[in-house]
């Protein structure tokens, strides 16, 4: 069975509703042992999502490759 994978706004998602659960960004953060500054970054999307951030949440990030669609014969590539 494929493990789900998920997108960035789905991870933003998680995080909006464990801060919630736990009560709001200064109580998410002790439950971490984060700043609350910190905290309040990434839920206002001010910060990328760091390593610390999906520890907290549970999640680990993974790298995925795909093959390139062929490029039709007669279609310009951009770039």
């Amino acid at each position: 069975m494929a493990e789900e994978l998920l997108t960035l706004q789905q991870v933003f998602s998680e995080l909006n509703t464990q801060v919630a659960r736990a009560g709001g960004n200064n109580a998410f953060a002790r439950l971490h042992g984060r700043n609350k500054g910190t905290v309040s970054n990434w839920t206002n999307c001010n910060r990328e999502v760091s390593d610390a951030c999906l520890e907290a949440l549970g999640l680990e990030r993974v790298e995925m490759f795909r093959r390139k669609k062929p490029i039709t014969p007669g279609r310009v590539k951009n770039g």
